[in-house]
This record gives C-alpha cells, sequence and structure tokens, in this order.
C-alpha cells in the first residue's frame, strides 16, 4: 500500500477520490491533466493494492475508496 501511495500523482488520486466520492477515470483524468491510458495504470496499481475498489457495474463505472483499508493502513503506521 505504501508503495502504490509513493507515486505523487496516486497520492493525488486517493486524496481526490477522498473529497469527491465515486469518480470515473474521465473524470480523474481530467482532474490530474495525464493520458487516460496513464491514469488506467495508476487505478490499476491502486486496486491491485486494495485501497480503491471499482463501484457500479459496467465499464463507465467509477472507482471509490477502501476506507477499511486506510484505516488499517492509518492504524498500522501509526502503531509504529
Amino acid at each position: 500500500m505504501l508503495r502504490a501511495l509513493g507515486h505523487p500523482t496516486r497520492l493525488d488520486i486517493v486524496r481526490t477520490l477522498a473529497e469527491a466520492g465515486d469518480t470515473n477515470c474521465m473524470d480523474l483524468t481530467r482532474h490530474v491533466a495525464l493520458a487516460q491510458s496513464t491514469v488506467s495504470e495508476h487505478l490499476r496499481v491502486l486496486k491491485e493494492a486494495g485501497l480503491i475498489e471499482q463501484c457500479g457495474p459496467g465499464p463507465r463505472s467509477g472507482y471509490c475508496i477502501k476506507r477499511d483499508a486506510l484505516v488499517w493502513l492509518k492504524q498500522s503506521v501509526v502503531g509504529l
């Protein structure tokens, strides 16, 4: 999870999702001003790390934060 959040764009995406809630890839692409394929790759890394998940059915579904994963990460880091 920390490796996934170590990239500034991925951290920005997580912050955006935390503030906005369910957001689709095209909205994130406009927000971070990168190519859609690049944003999709960042979303893949975040999803594989267990930090985000797809919300809603279909290819145009959005992404949202897995809040329980962020709570666990925070507790693990603060507990050091």
